[in-house]
């Protein structure tokens, strides 16, 4: 029974690694994109700042991402779903 439920909070981290790890993929491919139109020949002073901000903003999130994964390690290693499973 112990081992069920060390191999369920196991499977569980592995998820909640992944999650954030596809999350983590998405935001780079957006901010290589955002980096890489400024690099466009000719552009305008402004739109190169404004893909500069918009690939700054789209790493942002990563580092919340990383607090919430945080606090779902601390949710699993506490049981709290398991309880939440008896009601």
């Amino acid at each position: 029974m112990q081992k069920n439920i060390e191999d369920r909070k196991n499977q569980q981290k592995k998820d909640a690694v992944r999650g954030v790890a596809l999350f983590g993929l998405l935001q780079a491919a957006c901010v290589v994109c955002f980096i890489a139109l400024c690099f466009i020949p000719d552009l305008p002073r402004w739109a190169v700042i404004l893909f500069a901000a918009l690939a700054a903003a789209s790493a942002l999130p990563m580092v919340a991402a990383l607090v919430v994964l945080k606090q779902r390690f601390h949710e699993i290693q506490g049981g709290e779903l398991d309880v939440a499973r008896q009601y």
